[in-house]
């Protein structure tokens, strides 16, 4: 008889690659906020969300997003109403939004009467509490899973009917014009490097909105951020942590060189550099009904 071998869990994100719960991660976690924040608001806001939504956030990092749902599908957010009226409307309005991530350690101090935090990995557990839902997000997930399309199907299951589904993904495509070689290489490094680690496919949302119109979404729409990088601003210090944090990964694999790694982390220090990197692809649909 010959012993099983167990098979090993392929290697995921927060598997010493990105996430953890270190100061740096959050600094990075906040730049990128900082830099994706608005984008995701005016999407948001443009779906008509809204007091007494209950709300998906999928891998809420940093929880910025999660925290400004809450604000809204309670209606804390709004200012024209008294204290009193406000709260009030509050206690009879009240949404939910449930937060998840494979490691919430960044999100623990938001729980609250209308925010859950919940351990959840959104490849095999069973649907979050709450649903179903009339929100789901999803903001630089599901282009980091392999198994991304089963994800989004998993996803469409969790809505209720007209409820709307949003899912970001970073798109690769300004990298290669980019007129600054070191930078050109190191970004093109940070692409490669998350393929071959976790299987990450930067191209997938060049294909929005079709994953959205082939699960039977409605009022499918599709936009594009593409954020300045440079001017020693949030955008550049994002990306310099992310640089510095998979650069092991990087040697490792002979993408780049530590010259070509430093004059890419002296571009972006530097106030007067300015150039574009990747992009965020934004899909959202509606489920009939």
């Amino acid at each position: 008889m010959t012993d099983t071998v167990p098979a090993q869990r392929p290697r995921r994100y927060s598997d010493d690659v990105l996430g953890g719960p270190t100061d740096t991660e959050r600094a990075r976690l906040a730049a990128m906020a900082a830099v994706c924040d608005p984008t995701t608001i005016r999407i948001l806001d443009e779906r008509g969300v809204s007091a007494g939504w209950r709300c998906l956030e999928v891998g809420a990092g940093g929880g910025s997003i999660a925290a400004w749902l809450a604000g809204r599908v309670t209606g804390a957010d709004s200012t024209d109403a008294t204290d009193a009226a406000a709260e009030a409307a509050t206690a009879a309005r009240a949404g939910h939004v449930v937060a998840t991530d494979v490691d919430t350690r960044h999100l623990e101090g938001l729980a609250g009467p209308h925010l859950t935090v919940l351990h959840h990995d959104v490849t095999r557990d069973p649907a979050p509490p709450g649903g179903p839902f009339d929100l789901i997000h999803a903001r630089f997930v599901l282009e980091h899973l392999p198994d991304r399309e089963q994800v989004l199907d998993r996803l469409r299951g969790w809505l209720k009917p007209a409820g709307v589904l949003v899912v970001e993904s970073i798109v690769g495509f300004p990298l290669d014009s980019s007129p600054h070689p070191a930078f050109r290489q190191a970004m093109r490094s940070i692409d490669e490097v998350l393929a071959k680690t976790i299987g990450t496919d930067s191209a997938w949302a060049r294909g929005f909105p079709a994953p959205l119109q082939r699960r039977d979404l409605v009022d499918v729409g599709v936009s594009v951020h593409l954020p300045t990088t440079g001017g020693a601003g949030a955008s550049a210090q994002c990306w310099a942590l992310t640089l510095t944090r998979l650069r092991p990964h990087i040697r490792e694999l002979g993408l780049a060189d530590d010259d070509t790694l430093d004059d890419a982390l002296d571009c972006l220090a530097d106030p007067a550099f300015f150039d574009l990197s990747f992009a965020t692809a934004v899909a959202w649909g509606r489920a009939p009904g």
